[in-house]
């Protein structure tokens, strides 16, 4: 009967994390992740008993008390969460998620700088203001040569952090062609990744419905028209898909929605296959362009 209880007491969560000498672990101890690793897998098994009771745990001296009992479930709760966030966790969603916030940051930052830039120069240069039709990129190349000029150092750091973007871009291009391929080629490798940041990860791509992800992204204009009475949206982020943004107003809406139904099958294939399906790719196409 002894042994029954025993065997019962070894199946509670806290008998794991006790030390050499029977006192409770913490997590700088050396052993802490192994200890997490039992418990983890333990708790797969369905083999830890549920509802212990932390008095229990103060009369086999793991614990002191109760306010010590709960810093230890704490502590042990946070461990295996962080253990099941990384066996969760997808590093290719991630990166390129990671990426393409990057990107648009950049894109922000190279924007407001380009303004800037333009701006001094008609400042001191207000004759220009009638047709100006200098190109900003080739300003910026012209104040970096002029090493004489207070804006020379900025202006060589802007084409640097262009090249910068050129290259995150082709990085972007390259994970989104590897994470989400059938996505990728029906409505271009940035805007299928600017709906993965959205969406969080191929899987809840995978699960979305189609008029969800139509509208994925447009949050303001959906929360006007759900509380303003305003007509609802007809596009979020895929608007910025040329095959969208270039039709004709009138069929914007069925574009959008037949590329929408579109990209939530090729999201499936993604997050079930993992491969490029050309056949399925070609005829998405086809239909996409005979809604437009």
């Amino acid at each position: 009967m002894e042994e029954n209880q025993e065997s019962k007491k070894e199946k509670y969560w806290y008998m794991f994390c006790r030390d050499e000498v029977g006192a409770a672990m913490t997590p700088a101890s050396l052993t802490w992740p192994d200890t997490i690793d039992v418990i983890h897998t333990r708790r797969e098994r369905g083999s830890l008993c549920h509802l212990p009771r932390w008095q229990e745990a103060v009369t086999l001296g793991i614990v002191p008390g109760r306010a010590e009992y709960l810093s230890l479930l704490r502590d042990v709760s946070i461990g295996l969460v962080v253990r099941d966030l990384e066996d969760n966790c997808d590093e290719d969603d991630l990166t390129l998620i990671h990426l393409i916030r990057i990107l648009d940051e950049t894109d922000k930052s190279l924007s407001c700088l380009y303004e800037k830039i333009e701006d001094y120069h008609i400042a001191l240069h207000p004759a220009e203001l009638a047709g100006y039709e200098r190109n900003v990129k080739s300003l910026v190349d012209s104040l970096a040569k002029n090493a004489s000029h207070p804006l020379s150092h900025l202006a060589k750091n802007v084409e640097r952090l262009h090249e910068s973007r050129v290259n995150l871009a082709k990085s972007v291009r390259e994970y989104a062609e590897k994470v989400v391929p059938n996505m990728a080629a029906l409505c271009g490798p940035l805007v299928a990744a600017r709906l993965l940041d959205k969406a969080g990860s191929v899987r809840h791509l995978a699960h979305m419905p189609a008029s969800s992800l139509q509208v994925l992204g447009a949050g303001p204009s959906l929360f006007t028209h759900l509380t303003g009475g305003t007509n609802p949206p007809k596009h979020g982020i895929i608007f910025q898909y040329k095959g969208v943004h270039h039709a004709k107003r009138k069929v914007r809406g069925r574009v959008s929605r037949v590329l929408a139904c579109k990209l939530g099958i090729a999201a499936k294939i993604d997050h079930y296959r993992g491969i490029r399906d050309d056949e399925f790719i070609a005829e998405a196409r086809e239909k996409i362009c005979r809604a437009g």
